[in-house]
């Protein structure tokens, strides 16, 4: 008899050091910062197109760092040896070292470069190609949805490129104008076939816009700020003294490690196989953050029985095609978060200002103290200086601090957090769903003219400051958890339509609209007649999940057109 395999879900667990002192802190952040500047120099090293299929996989590029830094090893034995041989008998006529040789041991090693050891630099590496690879692909699904908007593309063409966007081979030969050299055989794919259907014409318009694109969107990722680490196995584990758990480190110099307390008991772990970790610098805290992905058990998913549409809002979190609502008032909260933000950081623009006025006086005094002048023109200059610098650091100690402005939005979006927990919870409970239908929001918008009036731009405020992919994140964890299936959507006018008659809201009235006015059926709840909307989409096969918003509302009107003739 075999036994059914349990299902897993990923979550992260996590741990935290007590309050470090002035010298474990000093240490930690130049280990961080370090580790910080060497990811930079990998980003700027592989983030180009020449690297995007290499990045794939850390462990090709971390073989060709091994192999230069084993290169500049062998040189430096050779040129010591040689020298070595050379000081015993100068008239040996011994044949000096190459040029490549003696250039390569004077070359440092990427953990020398550093001032860290090597496995920091294999973390780095590891951690620099999964940001990469993870960056290409949101840039190919990026340019996908780009592609299915652009009503001027043949369907022929459209497929191609949705086809090339998936494929990091075709796409970087292409973005090299390599595009002859590709291998048929190299994947077993329908390139061949979806690039003979296209004519010269077609294929030199799909190459110069996909260059073009990928030209345009393409991020330049770097390390904002040294406060995360990647530890594997080796480098890290947890020992017990005296009661209490410690977390010991590798840290940048060999053979020299450090224990650090930890807040509470650490039961993941496990000798036999420890796992990889991320350690973050919390330098307002003064502490060490432990983060870990394990897997965690989750239930097995259901048989879809009942289905549920869901529809995200910002007035009210959650609304349902039962007709019921979750997270009401949870507009309140971000209006409130938003309007506080934005006054602060206008109070703050006039000591900005005033602080960038100081340091260009400043900048300026110290290209005249450079020149010649008299010896009572110089010390007035540097008297005017001091005093500049002592306003500049007044300013920044008392309006320019940023510790309790990041404090209380911490706060703030900790209780948003919570509200999105607890209404998502209370809905999977209360509606008990097998399958959960909601929509699709990862959809991109090019950047919005100016606001033209004060209403206008504070709901714009609102609009970009709502977290709807951390909304979405947590409802498909909390869905995987209990075996509830999700299911994805195109969301354009499912707000706007009857989902009774089909036919399109003639108003919205209420403060925050949440009243539609149907020319047939009178007046409905908007955000649950968008609910039934969505769930109705979900069995939808003319309405794909990328189709464009123009295309959708034609079907719309076509369908409402001839229900309102066969009626007649």
């Amino acid at each position: 008899m075999t036994r059914k395999k349990r299902r897993t879900q990923t979550k992260t667990v996590k741990a935290y050091t007590v309050k470090l002192n002035s010298n474990k802190l000093k240490e930690l952040d130049e280990l961080f910062t370090a580790y910080g500047k060497c990811r930079d120099f990998l980003y700027s090293q592989l983030c180009g197109i020449n690297h995007m299929t290499d990045v794939a996989n850390w462990y090709g590029p971390r073989d060709k760092i091994r192999e230069h830094d084993g290169e500049i090893k062998k040189a430096r034995k050779a040129v010591k040896d040689w020298k070595k041989i050379y000081k015993k008998n100068k008239a040996q006529g011994l044949k000096s070292p190459d040029s490549r040789t003696v250039r390569l041991s004077k070359q440092k090693l990427l953990s020398e470069q550093f001032g860290i050891q090597g496995r920091h630099v294999t973390e780095a590496v590891k951690d620099v190609c999964m940001n990469l690879n993870s960056m290409w692909s949101n840039l190919g699904l990026k340019l996908k949805r780009m592609v299915q908007a652009n009503d001027t593309l043949a369907n022929a063409e459209r497929q191609y490129l949705d086809y090339v966007f998936t494929s990091p081979y075709y796409w970087q030969l292409i973005l090299q104008r390599r595009e002859n050299e590709a291998q048929p055989n190299a994947e077993m794919s329908q390139y061949p076939a979806l690039r003979a259907a296209l004519s010269e014409k077609q294929l030199r318009h799909c190459f110069a816009y996909i260059r073009r694109l990928t030209r345009k969107h393409k991020p330049y990722p770097h390390s904002t700020a040294a406060r995360c680490m990647l530890y594997d196995e080796v480098m890290w584990k947890v020992v017990e003294k005296g009661g209490s758990n410690y977390l010991e480190i590798m840290t940048a110099k060999c053979r020299k490690k450090r224990q650090f307390k930890l807040t509470g008991p650490y039961c993941y772990a496990n000798k036999k196989k420890r796992g990889d970790i991320q350690l973050i610098l919390d330098r307002d805290k003064k502490r060490l953050e432990v983060h870990r992905a394990i897997k965690a058990v989750a239930h097995n998913l259901r048989k879809p029985q009942k289905q549920l549409g869901m529809d995200k809002g910002l007035a009210t979190l959650i609304s349902c095609s039962s007709g019921q609502e979750y997270g009401a008032g949870f507009g309140r909260l971000v209006g409130a978060e938003v309007e506080r933000i934005n006054d602060r950081n206008t109070n703050r623009n006039e000591y900005i200002q005033s602080a960038k006025e100081l340091r260009e006086e400043k900048s300026a005094l110290q290209e005249k103290l450079a020149k010649d002048y008299l010896a009572k023109t110089k010390e007035r200059i540097r008297h005017r200086i001091g005093s500049l610098e002592r306003q500049i650091a007044r300013l920044e100690e008392h309006h320019l601090g940023s510790k309790l402005y990041h404090r209380q939005h911490e706060r703030k979006q900790r209780n948003m957090e919570r509200v999105i927990n607890t209404s998502i919870r209370q809905m999977l409970v209360a509606e008990d769903p097998d399958v959960l239908v909601k929509e699709d929001l990862t959809f991109t918008k090019e950047k919005l003219p100016k606001a033209s009036n004060r209403y206008e731009a504070k709901v714009r405020r609102k609009l970009s400051s709502w977290t709807k992919g951390r909304l979405d994140k947590r409802i498909e964890y909390l869905c995987g958890s209990l075996g509830v299936q999700t299911i994805d959507v195109n969301p354009a006018y499912t707000s706007q339509f009857c989902p009774s008659c089909g036919a399109h809201f003639s108003e919205r009235k209420g403060a925050h609209h949440e009243t539609a006015v149907c020319p047939n059926c009178g007046e409905m709840n908007a955000n649950t007649a968008a609910a039934v909307n969505i769930l109705q989409r979900a069995d939808d096969k003319e309405i794909t999940k990328y189709m464009p918003y123009k295309n959708v509302k034609l079907i719309l009107e076509d369908r409402y057109a001839n229900k309102q003739l066969v009626m007649a």
